[in-house]
């Protein structure tokens, strides 16, 4: 399952930067241009492979998968990538097989193995439109990887609803007709979006304002600022990604 979506996701992230100014900064990583974002996501297939997964999305970590890379034209780093790929993906799938400690420290905590995955292909996915974005390009939006994206990421609000005594949301999206209710109680509001904007919005691209702006039936406000992720954070400036409905 994870296996073939990040296959997959290589394949279009590889033959979207074909041809392509790589050098190009990212909106949603300004510190990297394209070419660094490609670097990132080689060296997470790379350190996969080579069972060093402690440290797991931490800024020491993916600074040094870029840096590793700096000099690595990208050509090149896609080739590594690929040289990788199909072990990457057979240990997504069989994560539970690698050896792993059943719990990884992490840039944002102990993580369960298993969420090791998911993340990984999520952040692939994210980091896809990051460098669409960067081109101005709005394609791809109804992959399937975006709409489990979507629905991972609203259920992963509802430890933090949990901890913060919020009254329960519901959140439903407008492409597939799903919804989850993020609490146990009876909805106070709902929030209405594409997949692709809930993965965009929870996931830590949008700013409050923008959020805000999403069709909701009831008070956003008092769930603004817990409409993201813990791990990542809200922006605080728009991408200026094209929005969709």
């Amino acid at each position: 399952m994870y296996g073939d979506a990040y296959r997959r996701g290589f394949e279009r992230v590889s033959a979207f930067v074909q041809g392509r100014d790589t050098g190009v900064a990212v909106p949603a990583t300004p510190d990297w241009s394209v070419g660094d974002v490609v670097r990132h996501l080689a060296g997470i297939a790379n350190d996969l492979v080579q069972g060093r997964i402690e440290g797991f999305a931490s800024d020491d970590t993916t600074a040094m998968q870029v840096a590793q890379r700096s000099l690595v034209p990208v050509p090149a780093v896609l080739d590594e990538w690929a040289s990788r790929l199909d072990d990457a993906a057979q240990r997504l799938d069989h994560i539970d097989e690698a050896g792993f400690p059943d719990r990884i420290p992490s840039g944002i905590g102990p993580l369960p193995l298993a969420a090791i995955p998911p993340m990984i292909v999520n952040d692939l996915v994210h980091h896809e439109f990051d460098i669409r974005n960067a081109f101005g390009d709005v394609d791809g939006r109804d992959l399937p990887e975006i709409l489990v994206s979507a629905a991972g990421h609203a259920r992963s609000l509802r430890t933090l609803f949990a901890i913060r005594g919020l009254p329960t949301i519901r959140i439903e999206s407008a492409d597939t007709g799903q919804g989850w209710n993020i609490g146990r109680d009876e909805p106070v509001a709902t929030l209405r979006a594409s997949s692709f904007e809930l993965m965009r919005s929870i996931g830590g691209r949008r700013t409050r304002r923008e959020i805000a702006s999403l069709d909701w039936d009831g008070d956003p406000e008092p769930f603004l600022d817990s409409m993201v992720l813990p791990q990542m954070r809200m922006r605080t400036s728009s991408l200026g990604e094209a929005h969709s409905s």
